[in-house]
């Protein structure tokens, strides 16, 4: 479990870092495409780099701080539990597993909410009258007022925008479908809750 929690730690700091770099320097850029692919290679390089390790043969003051820590979290497991005292019984926690039980609750709530947005998305593709396009797109006229979106092959559009913009809305969606961003929303929202799988 200690381990565990040395990856995760890793990992988040990473991603934290590469999520500051990308805001700083490319968030106002304009190149898509770059900007696409550096994402998500960031996403990869974050779940990869904990696992690398770099052995040098004198040691800073800062790698100390790391060690002590990773084997803070290593060693978790052979600590001295602290007896807590509740009217009527003794109940004994591990401070690693009140972390643990809140990372779990933390990924379940995020794979709930991923799960009901899907949920709600498709049961809204089903329930829908659907026209196709050229290309085998599928295109979803809703009455009521919302914001244009693609999923898959399906573009979604209030009636009020179809009327009023649709040729942009439709153009700017369909290159969405093409250039498969919502393979990198999955896998994006996969990564929220990937280490429990």
């Amino acid at each position: 479990m200690g381990t565990f929690f040395v990856y995760i730690l890793k990992a988040s700091f990473c991603l934290g870092g590469f999520y500051l770099f990308y805001r700083w320097l490319l968030a106002r850029d304009t190149f898509h495409r770059f900007n696409r692919i550096a994402l998500l290679c960031m996403l990869l390089l974050s779940l990869l780099l904990p696992f690398c390790q770099i052995t040098t043969h004198t040691y800073t003051e800062v790698q100390q701080t790391m060690l002590s820590w990773e084997q803070l979290l290593m060693m978790a497991n052979f600590t001295e539990v602290t007896p807590l005292t509740v009217p009527g019984q003794v109940a004994t926690l591990r401070w690693l597993h009140v972390v643990l039980l809140v990372y779990v609750v933390g990924v379940l709530f995020f794979a709930g909410r991923h799960l009901y947005c899907i949920g709600d998305l498709l049961l809204l593709i089903w329930r829908s009258k659907k026209e196709v396009l050229p290309g085998g797109i599928r295109l979803i006229v809703h009455p009521r007022e919302l914001a244009p979106f693609s999923w898959m092959r399906y573009i979604v559009i209030s009636a009020k925008d179809l009327e009023e913009c649709g040729c942009e809305i439709l153009a700017h969606e369909t290159a969405h479908i093409k250039k498969l961003h919502s393979l990198d929303l999955i896998l994006a929202d996969c990564c929220i809750f990937f280490p429990m799988v």
